[in-house]
């Protein structure tokens, strides 16, 4: 008899459904896998983002660190090696143990011009060791103060019956270049920063702008038919070009530091009637401090600054008030800073830095209140004159190179002339505490 296996088939469609199922559980297992794997990735890639986030904070942090130290001049707790200051700052704790460092060096931290900061930091992950660095370089230095050309802090600018204001750029070469200063002459900017007016804070009579008005009153500056506000490519038939008309000014204000005494300091007596006194030491390298307790020069009177000088007067700062044509020269080898405590008065044959040409190295600081500082002489003056608590007036029609900055500024001759250096945008005056400031600041690495 001859048997028929029955049961073969069912055998082979048990292995062939085995073979399905393996294959199924192998692709389940590399989806798996491959899932995990992406999910590991992840996880570390959120974890290094997160670590490069935290060392990005604690490099912006050990920044502020940077600038508070600069600008308070505090160095304790820096190593200081060879004129580079440097810090470290740990105890930095984050979310599973993560440790952070800050690591700080600025170079030429006491010197003048820029410093260099460069700040590294660093989380640690505890529990595999790995470091993630972040380093942030910036170069810092002082703000800058004499933005524009003319400036009334809390009042007004005005022009009562004509001049002319423009600009050019010290450092080029002196204004009477002319045409090799063409490119910068309609750069001045005539700023008032009277809050809220209900009238016209900068008022042109006949003036001639080229440059720039910017006040909070949203009608622009007040200004007679014969005015003009132009730029290089303003059409000649326009007189008040109105894209040069500003709602946003601005004029920083920083206070205004009185040297202290010291017993270096000289006491300077009101120079004899037609006399001449010479002050300064020609190539010291800091400047020589001299006390007065007021000034006031008449006749032909001359006092000659040979050298850096600072000059306090603690009264009235009058220079030919009282008749005469007294001056005070500054030569090639001297810089003057004249810290007025009391009533500004610049007459005679005013100031004289003509030797130079460069305002500034001729700073007038006013700290008074008073509404009688004013200009009335016929030279020229290269120079600042900051007094942001006080009026100031120029009541002749001498030309100013440089910059007036005052409580209320006001031109009340027919003719005044304005020429405003754009090289004093990035001077530092060092009668003032003028904070430290960060620039190109910028990520150098992404190191993990």
């Amino acid at each position: 008899m001859i048997r028929v296996a029955t049961r073969r088939p069912q055998l082979r469609q048990r292995g062939s459904a085995l073979l399905a199922a393996l294959c199924f559980a192998f692709v389940m297992a590399m989806v798996l896998g491959s899932y995990i794997t992406v999910c590991y990735r992840t996880l570390q890639m959120s974890t290094r983002g997160m670590q490069g986030t935290r060392s990005i904070e604690l490099a912006e942090a050990g920044m502020e660190e940077a600038l508070l130290a600069l600008n308070s001049s505090t160095w304790t707790g820096w190593t200081i090696n060879s004129g580079t200051a440097s810090k470290t700052i740990t105890g930095f704790t984050f979310d599973g143990g993560v440790t952070g460092q800050i690591t700080i060096s600025i170079t030429n931290y006491n010197g003048g011009g820029t410093r260099t900061v460069t700040v590294t930091g660093t989380s640690t992950d505890p529990t595999t060791g790995q470091q993630t660095n972040r380093v942030l370089t910036s170069t810092s230095a002082q703000a800058p103060l004499l933005l524009n050309a003319v400036a009334a802090t809390t009042n007004t600018v005005t022009f009562a019956s004509g001049g002319t204001l423009d600009s050019y750029d010290s450092s080029k070469g002196n204004y009477a270049l002319g045409g090799a200063q063409a490119a910068y002459n309609y750069s001045a900017v005539v700023t008032s920063t009277k809050s809220a007016p209900t009238a016209a804070s900068i008022q042109l009579v006949n003036a001639q702008i080229k440059g720039y008005a910017a006040s909070n009153y949203a009608g622009g500056p007040s200004y007679s038919t014969s005015a003009k506000l132009v730029g290089p490519t303003t059409p000649g038939t326009t007189k008040i070009d109105t894209s040069r008309i500003s709602s946003s000014p601005y004029q920083p204000m920083f206070e205004i530091v009185t040297p202290a005494s010291n017993m270096s300091d000289v006491t300077l007596v009101n120079p004899v009637t037609n006399s001449t006194t010479t002050i300064g030491t020609a190539g010291a390298t800091s400047p020589t401090v001299y006390r007065c307790s007021g000034l006031d020069m008449t006749g032909t009177t001359r006092i000659i600054v040979d050298g850096p000088v600072r000059l306090v007067v603690s009264g009235s700062f009058y220079v030919g008030l009282h008749g005469g044509t007294p001056s005070i020269s500054i030569t090639s080898n001297g810089t003057l800073e004249v810290f007025a405590l009391g009533d500004i008065a610049i007459y005679g044959n005013g100031i004289d830095n003509s030797t130079t040409k460069d305002p500034s190295r001729c700073v007038i600081y006013g700290t008074n209140t008073l509404t009688v500082p004013d200009m009335n002489t016929t030279v020229a003056f290269y120079g600042v004159i900051y007094t942001p608590y006080g009026d100031f007036n120029v009541a002749s029609n001498n030309a100013i190179y440089g910059s007036v900055v005052a409580r209320k500024v006001a031109f009340t001759s027919s003719a005044p002339v304005v020429h405003y250096d754009l090289n004093l945008r990035t001077k530092v005056l060092p009668g003032l505490t003028t904070p430290y400031a960060v620039s190109d600041w910028h990520e150098t690495t992404n190191g993990g």
